[in-house]
């Protein structure tokens, strides 16, 4: 039941009059929405429901546990948190990176003479377990380090794990950020319903108009055969996906935070013109900012951060980088990925700390211009290792791109159209993005309804036949 179906819109309007219907009933309101947020999950995959609840009443449980246990019993905290990221990060690594380091491993073996055939896992990925594994996990760690208070509202602790707009593809959110909101009855403030139905329609227009159009009529058709097409059309695919898994995930975003304000409830952001960035550094501070600064609270900063000696300093940074990389996936793509965004940072860093800078320094336009440039084209070339469906894919790509071939004969005008109105968009200064907020939230009912049902009618036109899945589900 992905957002860009019209199943989601019937599934959102009947959980907001059934939300907004028991809204004087505190346990009932909250019930209804962990059983909504359930049936919306198991859509996907029935089975998988059983993780999901199971993640959420032992680490409910063991927030108990430790919440009832002082300092004097430090051992037995500690044994508690350590089954909470055994027990999550196991199940993550089970399903998400076994059968993968198996057949690494064995291939490694067979390289000298050792053959060996791994015991593989015939599953699929539980939809939606990177992010809920690493929000039940910031639960406990908050809890054991005193940062929070364990809630012994076992239905507000199912509601903050389950809640539908943010399960299966963030933004991870802090309990300490959701868990406050769902105190006591909730208030629709006036303006929050428009700007929730924008932040919709901002969404579906990302979407649709963009990132899917860009995959059907270019991305897919250059990296299935990228021999049949010339090293310009090979390039523009890669400014396409760079564009598309944009426009594919903060349109996800933006329609989980436009319909968790129709419920009362903030969502963080997670994007922030990520290609507006003029270092990789920026770039990770733009670029799906919730699972950043999880990995930057959660494991950077506990390594020691940048308060240790220089080496262990580039370890740390390099480690945390490497693994929003191999986050991702489970790859030998993945690996390249995260490994280049982890040199590039630790590059980045070097140079940045001898020349004597600070984040005051201010640089002429046209530095900052290159600047923005190159750390684009960084990215863009990076993420043929994030698109490609393998290493022989990737390489398949790079010697198209090199070979030195002309024309854009294969790509129609539309096509081109639409990557360049994207990028342009981009580009825009904010205020334009919060000048047609203000607009569209400043009208009355009726005439949001004229203009969602024009935005609608033109999605409708501009769809495929079938509905693309976002990107990030298979994460």
């Amino acid at each position: 039941m992905g957002f860009n179906s019209l199943d989601y819109l019937l599934f959102l309007t009947l959980a907001l009059c059934g939300y907004w219907w028991l809204l004087k009933h505190h346990a009932l309101r909250l019930l209804f929405m962990v059983v909504a947020s359930c049936v919306f999950y198991m859509a996907w995959d029935a089975h998988y429901i059983v993780l999901l609840l199971g993640a959420t009443v032992l680490d409910y449980a063991l927030g108990l546990g430790l919440g009832a246990l002082d300092e004097r019993k430090q051992h037995i905290r500690k044994a508690l948190l350590w089954t909470s990221v055994v027990v999550n990060l196991g199940l993550l690594g089970a399903f998400k990176y076994y059968n993968f380091f198996c057949t690494a491993t064995a291939d490694v073996l067979g390289l000298v003479g050792l053959h060996v055939r791994p015991a593989l896992l015939d599953v699929i990925l539980p939809v939606g377990i990177s992010f809920y594994t690493f929000e039940t996990l910031s639960y406990t760690i908050d809890v054991y380090r005193g940062h929070a208070k364990p809630t012994r509202n076992f239905l507000q602790f199912a509601f903050f794990v389950t809640f539908f707009p943010h399960l299966v593809a963030g933004p991870i959110i802090r309990p300490s950020k959701l868990m406050p909101q769902l105190e006591g009855t909730p208030q629709l403030l006036p303006g929050a319903a428009s700007e929730g139905l924008f932040l919709i329609a901002v969404g579906m227009i990302k979407k649709v108009v963009f990132a899917d159009y860009l995959a059907i009529n270019l991305i897919d058709r250059v990296f299935d055969t990228p021999s049949a097409f010339t090293s310009v059309e090979v390039m523009l695919a890669l400014y396409g996906y760079t564009m598309q898994i944009y426009c594919d995930f903060s349109g996800y975003t933006d329609v989980a935070r436009g319909s968790a304000k129709l419920f009362a409830i903030e969502l963080p952001e997670n994007f922030d013109r990520p290609y507006q960035a003029t270092s990789p550094a920026e770039f990770w501070r733009r670029w799906h900012m919730t699972l950043s600064t999880w990995l930057r609270d959660y494991l950077y900063f506990p390594l020691g951060g940048s308060r240790v000696p220089p080496a262990r300093a580039y370890f740390n940074l390099g480690l945390t980088i490497f693994l929003i990389g191999l986050w991702h996936g489970a790859a030998w793509t993945f690996i390249v990925y995260g490994s280049l965004q982890a040199t590039a940072m630790m590059v980045h860093r070097y140079f940045y700390r001898r020349s004597g800078r600070t984040d005051d320094t201010a640089d002429p336009f046209w530095l900052n211009a290159l600047k923005i440039i190159g750390t684009l084209h960084f990215v863009v070339l990076s993420r043929v290792f994030f698109r490609a469906q393998d290493m022989s894919n990737a390489g398949e790509m790079f010697r198209g791109l090199t070979e030195g071939s002309f024309g854009t004969a294969q790509l129609p005008w539309r096509v081109l159209l639409v990557l360049a109105l994207g990028f342009a968009a981009h580009y825009t200064p904010r205020a334009w993005l919060e000048t047609a907020r203000a607009r569209f939230t400043g009208l009355n009912a009726p005439a949001q309804g004229l203009v969602l049902a024009g935005i609608g009618a033109c999605l409708m036109l501009v769809a495929s036949g079938e509905v693309v899945p976002y990107i990030y589900f298979q994460f």
